[in-house]
């Protein structure tokens, strides 16, 4: 009987799952990969929280590595104390990674960390650090390369150029009530924190900022201002808004949104985004992160407004469940979700930038939904952990760099009403778009 209630993933399935999950890496075709990672090990009947084994690449390989090693799970590694790395079932690694298998089983276990990562106890939060999948895959191509006596680019094509995308929740389009409430607790619970540090100075200018967010007015209807930003940098993102009509009981009246898809400002701005060439997706009420019903029903109604299909999502507040939310938003008619991060960090949930179909545990199979992981969002460099501008811009450039090393895919959130002088995050969003264009990759959407 396995503790975590997860089955073992058939090998043959496991291996081509991850070939085709990570089929940016060969686009020529990947049976040729046979030829590397001969270790096998049996599949993990249980498992505790996650923990890293840091395995020291050979000389032809570092590159792919963090300055030449990869971080796999313990449970990928035949001899965990020496980690070499003819010992390791790096397919078995991929896998476990890619699918958050950790984490999957410590929900079965205590339920849903609804992507706050502070509730994985004693987990190694170097997984989320980087693109491991990726560089494992990276590692993988050149190794099967090398048994074939040829070079990589030859034998499976080239390497991938980086796709970032970016997105925006719309969560707020006025300043309300339980805005206000919200925002300024979370703003003197930072000041609070700030204080017990011992850093006065940073303390009292967030207490002030509380006060004036609770009690000041400014506008916050989707700001042209953004939209002049991305025209400037050549870039089109997508909007997600919210489309409930349900009357408010208190847990969703303070959690969703107020405003109404249905009002014709909204709806002309949907229009005008379209016609843009924005794109518009859905934004799933707070409480509709396991239910299909409430999902197609919200979708079907922002469908009848928008002048474009609705096939992509993010939950709201990232409410998310491996088992579940995928799955329900499948049933709802979406195609594509980027859910997948955390609220309290920057980072790579499932250690991978990349556009894939997650395993479908019930079935055996993948999912019919993609999924595209969320690296960071605007709050991570300003609410939960305030930065000076030098840092803030240093995070973002760690983060876009990773994707762009790999060759990867990954999104990137941005909430509009944050650009409102009551947040002053413009700068933030400024710079976020001068480190993308700084930078080579495929295109910025």
């Amino acid at each position: 009987m396995r503790h975590d209630g997860l089955p073992p993933v058939d090998r043959a399935a496991l291996q081509d799952h991850v070939r085709s999950a990570m089929r940016r890496y060969w686009p020529r075709g990947g049976a040729m990969l046979d030829r590397a990672a001969p270790q096998r090990l049996a599949f993990p009947s249980a498992l505790s929280a996650l923990s890293g084994v840091e395995v020291t690449l050979p000389d032809w390989a570092r590159p792919h590595g963090v300055e030449g090693r990869l971080l796999v799970p313990r449970e990928a590694c035949a001899e965990p104390a020496q980690a070499q790395w003819t010992r390791v079932d790096w397919w078995l690694a991929a896998f476990l990674l890619l699918e958050g298998w950790h984490e999957r089983a410590w929900e079965r276990r205590h339920g849903p960390i609804h992507s706050y990562s502070f509730r994985l106890r004693d987990w190694d939060a170097r997984v989320w650090q980087r693109a491991w999948v990726n560089r494992i895959a990276l590692f993988l191509r050149e190794w099967a390369a090398r048994e074939s006596g040829t070079d990589a680019s030859t034998l499976f094509g080239p390497l991938p150029r980086a796709e970032i995308s970016i997105s925006h929740d719309v969560d707020a389009i006025d300043k309300t009530a339980a805005i206000r409430i919200k925002q300024s607790a979370f703003m003197v619970f930072n000041a609070l924190r700030q204080l017990a540090q011992g850093r006065p100075g940073p303390a009292s200018s967030q207490a002030a900022r509380a006060v004036r967010f609770a009690f000041g007015r400014d506008d916050w209807s989707v700001p042209e201002q953004m939209l002049d930003l991305e025209r400037d940098a050549g870039v089109r993102s997508q909007f997600n808004f919210y489309a409930d009509d349900r009357a408010k009981d208190v847990t969703r009246w303070l959690f969703d949104p107020a405003y109404d898809i249905a009002d014709s400002a909204l709806r002309q701005r949907l229009s005008d985004l379209v016609q843009g060439g924005w794109q518009v997706g859905l934004h799933p009420s707070y409480d509709a992160w396991r239910s299909p019903e409430l999902i197609r029903a919200q979708r079907e109604r922002l469908q009848s407004f928008a002048p474009a299909a609705v096939t992509s999502c993010r939950q709201h507040w990232l409410r998310f469940s491996w088992q579940e939310t995928w799955a329900a938003q499948s049933a709802a008619g979406l195609s594509q979700d980027t859910t997948l991060m955390f609220n309290d960090r920057p980072g790579l949930r499932n250690s991978a930038a990349v556009c894939w179909k997650p395993w479908h545990v019930r079935e055996a199979r993948p999912h019919s939904i993609v999924a595209l992981p969320t690296m960071l969002m605007d709050s991570h460099v300003y609410d939960y952990r305030p930065m000076a501008p030098v840092e803030r811009r240093a995070v973002l450039r760690y983060w876009i760099d990773e994707v762009i090393a790999v060759g990867g895919e990954a999104a990137l959130l941005w909430h509009p009403h944050t650009l409102a002088d009551d947040y002053g995050w413009a700068d933030g969003y400024r710079e976020l778009l001068a480190t993308l264009a700084e930078r080579p990759s495929e295109g910025v959407a």
